[in-house]
């Protein structure tokens, strides 16, 4: 009896609890971060900002090329400029209306206008059209005809048209002609080019416009047998 006592008395005779089963954590490794400035990004960029560079120089030549240019046309327009000016005289016993080339280079004159109003007609010599407004008789006159291929040197000054003899015939003239310098509705004009074809309007009241600045006018062709 005493035994079986000892036996339920003896604390290493109890039975211990039972351990839970310990399991080790597995950790999983994270791949590397990789970083944003790698070799080959470098690389990349940097051809990419040198393409840049060389593209923003090469506009930049360009543009520089492109100002030269424009100068060197502007310069070569300029030593050959023709500059066509209207000439008006008269005296006690002669009146004249002359052009002359006072520019550096030659004009290629290509046509003469009159104009009356708002109508622009074209004419080939002022000696048709004085004969068409007036039945005055002349002592003497000389006219020349103005066509289309007709060159002035620079310098060089050709009459339009010419009248000799007594004042009182004289008068009649100048006061025919007179409306077509004294900047009014009537108006005398030439039209003529340069060696680079630029166009330009002399007129009798001494304006020298380019074609574009004139403007655009419709031509009415006198019909002179």
């Amino acid at each position: 009896m005493e035994e079986k006592s000892n036996k339920s008395n003896n604390p290493q005779s109890q039975k211990r609890p039972e351990k839970k089963p310990y399991y080790k954590k597995k950790y999983y490794s994270k791949p590397p971060k990789r970083k944003f400035w790698n070799a080959d990004k470098i690389v990349s960029l940097s051809a990419m900002a040198i393409a840049l560079f060389t593209l923003v120089v090469l506009l930049y030549q360009s543009h520089i090329l492109d100002k030269q240019y424009k100068l060197t046309v502007k310069q070569q327009k300029s030593s050959v400029l023709p500059y066509i000016q209207f000439i008006n005289q008269s005296g006690d016993n002669s009146i004249s209306i002359s052009i002359k080339n006072k520019g550096l280079g030659p004009a290629f004159i290509k046509g003469l206008y009159v104009k009356e109003g708002d109508s622009t007609f074209l004419h080939f010599n002022l000696k048709i059209l004085y004969d068409e407004n007036t039945t005055d008789t002349l002592y003497g006159w000389n006219s020349a005809s103005i066509i289309e291929g007709i060159v002035l040197s620079p310098g060089e000054e050709m009459e339009l048209f010419s009248a000799r003899g007594g004042s009182s015939g004289l008068r009649a003239i100048e006061y025919f002609f007179i409306d077509y310098f004294s900047r009014g509705k009537k108006m005398i004009f030439i039209e003529y080019e340069s060696v680079f074809e630029d166009a330009w309007i002399s007129t009798s009241s001494f304006q020298n416009k380019t074609k574009e600045e004139y403007g655009d006018f419709e031509i009415h062709y006198d019909l002179v047998e």
